[in-house]
């Protein structure tokens, strides 16, 4: 006798829910390898690896802690907008660095890991008060 598939009865198991694991993955993937290029770019190793993965750093850093901050945009508006917060991130670090004659790479990776871990605070809602948490908060029992 051939058993039919069930369809689980998990919520979960939609294709919605598919999409948000394999976008939370590759936003995973590309945390550790933007993390591995500024580690090879602030050590002092000779590896083929590190300009593309410092590279990489410097533009998916900023724009992963701006799609964080900006995540209730829809998915197309916020990967422009933060491609774009990125690149702009990145130039005006480099302008402010050549302005006091202080550019190096190092000092680059520290000042645009600096700004993300910002952003990313930014996003989580730290400095929101108590009565915007109250507003977002809603109980479905209620």
């Amino acid at each position: 006798m051939a058993r039919t598939p069930t369809a689980p009865s998990d919520p979960r198991h939609d294709g919605a829910s598919a999409r948000d694991d394999l976008a939370a993955a590759l936003s995973g993937a590309a945390l550790a390898v933007s993390a591995v290029g500024a580690a090879l770019a602030y050590i002092p190793l000779d590896s083929p690896l590190r300009a593309p993965l410092a590279l990489f750093f410097l533009i998916a850093a900023p724009a992963e802690a701006l799609a964080f901050a900006l995540r209730r945009l829809e998915p197309l508006t916020r990967a422009v907008a933060s491609f774009s917060g990125a690149v702009l991130i990145n130039l005006v670090i480099a302008e402010t660095m050549a302005i006091i004659e202080v550019r190096s790479v190092r000092s680059e990776i520290i000042m645009v890991a600096v700004i993300s871990f910002l952003l990313f605070l930014a996003g989580t809602g730290v400095n929101r008060s108590a009565t915007d948490r109250s507003r977002m908060v809603k109980n479905p029992k209620t």
